[in-house]
């Protein structure tokens, strides 16, 4: 090799190639950068979305502006502007330093490699912003369409029950409420966990689009049944308690029961009975019972079907209370009544029950009634009726209790001598003299001058007051008389 290198000849023309390879580099490299100024051309590019940057959304909402798209000229090789995705053109606004208020802001934008921008319209947008308000709004519920035939929609349940509505303070006040609609299509059944979107409406019910709502969904059980009524429990007992106990508390699980039917068969139904059986406790304390709930006749069902009962029993007990009171009712109108015996008016009575309970009882919570509805003036022995708070009983049940009652009529008033006119054929014309001493009908009146002033009656001339005081006492001595011993 080195001889070679040693070599002129070789050496000229070694450096003869290497011009003639320099010289080809240089005049291809330069031949496509005049092609690429030839082949440039414009483009149209519209709807490019003017997109935000550094807006505080926590913190403020933009209410109007005044453009959202932009259309653009563009300069570049055909390659480029053919094979480009229009992703690759890019507007923005920025807004890290916008304060509430209209703005004018100029537009900012990115191109892809090799394209240039000729013209931008519009090249700013005006934006008004306010502070972002939020409330909260309770969640309702709107039902469209109906339920099965003979079915009804009850009161949703609603998880959560409340949302938060952010919207400008302008916007905010027109909220009206939330809501989420379900729609009905003949259901029968509760409809459960359904998920529904929430939109905030104003006071005419148009849906308020630019709020935000969070959360944004809710999840909602809505009752679907047939016409129900909720109906007072009371227990009623059967079966007896051994002799030594005496019932202390009765405590079902719940007071109400709810029965389903038509409208027709609940009209009727104001409370529910259900029997409870004693017998099966055999001894003193707390026992839970099982209680069961037969639907009323032509209903469909209740709820609950059994009901769990808490019955607390003790051993007997007895309590003497004095002077309870004897009230009187009944009593015919025009008459009067007085207790003659016993003389006290009132009585004295052994009661029987759970400790607990006679610790709390007085002569007030003891009714004691004599009712004479019915009966006549006279003495009367009228059996005693006794009330007594719930689980208490009189000791000696079977013993009869009577009071001795005397009704009395009003005396009967004097008569007054005034006539009985009403078999006169014709009203005498008024004067100034007593009717009664007319001596016939066809007699003329008397003028006042001639009118005999001892003519005049007074009481004494008519019936004498010792026969008619007589015919009243004697009617009453006589009803006195016949009701002895009733």
């Amino acid at each position: 090799m080195d001889k070679w290198m040693k070599n002129n000849n070789f050496n000229k023309i070694l450096a003869l190639a290497l011009a003639i390879i320099l010289w080809t580099i240089v005049h291809v490299d330069t031949a496509p950068t005049s092609q690429t100024t030839v082949n440039k051309e414009s483009k149209i590019i519209e709807n490019v979305k003017i997109e935000v940057k550094g807006f505080d959304e926590d913190k403020y909402v933009i209410t109007s502006q005044d453009a959202v798209s932009v259309r653009l000229e563009v300069l570049g090789k055909k390659s480029d502007l053919t094979y480009k995705f229009s992703d690759a053109y890019k507007v923005w606004i920025d807004l890290s330093n916008i304060q509430p208020g209209d703005t004018t802001l100029p537009l900012h934008y990115s191109l892809p490699s090799g394209v240039t921008l000729q013209d931008i319209n519009p090249n700013e947008v005006n934006v008004r912003v306010e502070l972002r308000n939020t409330k909260s709004f309770p969640v309702s519920i709107v039902t469209k369409g109906k339920p099965a035939a003979g079915y009804q929609v009850g009161a949703p349940v609603i998880d959560p029950a409340e949302a938060q509505v952010t919207l400008a303070s302008s916007e905010l006040s027109k909220v009206s409420k939330v809501q989420g609609t379900i729609e009905l299509d003949g259901e029968s059944e509760t409809i459960k966990d359904k998920k529904l979107k929430l939109y905030a409406v104003d006071s005419s019910g148009n849906e308020i689009k630019d709020a935000v709502i969070e959360p944004s969904t809710v999840t909602v059980d809505l009752p679907v049944t047939m016409p129900f009524k909720s109906l007072p429990l009371d227990i009623s007992f059967t079966g007896q308690l051994p002799g030594a106990l005496a019932l202390s508390r009765v405590l079902p699980e719940q007071d109400t029961v709810t029965v389903y039917g038509t409208e027709e068969s609940l009209a009727g139904l104001s409370s529910y009975e259900a029997t409870l059986n004693l017998s099966a406790i055999d001894s003193a304390g707390t026992k839970e019972l099982k209680l069961e709930l037969p639907a009323p006749e032509g209903t469909v069902k209740i709820e609950p079907a059994v009901l769990n009962v808490s019955v607390v029993t003790s051993e007997v007990a007895e309590k003497t209370i004095d002077n309870i009171p004897i009230k009187l009712e009944g009593v015919d109108n025009g008459l009067s009544a007085r207790i003659t015996d016993p003389a006290s008016k009132a009585v004295t009575l052994t009661v029987s029950g759970a400790p607990a309970l006679l610790n709390q009882l007085d002569k007030n919570n003891i009714s004691v009634v004599a009712d004479v509805v019915g009966l006549k003036a006279g003495n009367h022995a009228v059996t005693l009726h006794v009330s007594l708070p719930r689980f208490i009983a009189l000791a000696n049940a079977s013993q009869r209790l009577t009071a001795t009652v005397e009704l009395l009529a009003p005396a009967t008033p004097e008569p007054t001598a005034t006539p009985d006119n009403s078999s006169a054929a014709v009203t005498p014309e008024p004067t100034t003299e007593p009717a009664f001493v007319e001596e016939s009908p066809t007699a003329p009146p008397q003028s006042p001058d001639t009118a005999d002033p001892t003519a005049t009656p007074t009481p004494s001339e008519g019936v004498p007051e010792n026969g008619a005081n007589s015919g009243a006492l004697n009617g009453v001595g006589n009803n006195v008389s016949s009701t002895d011993g009733t």
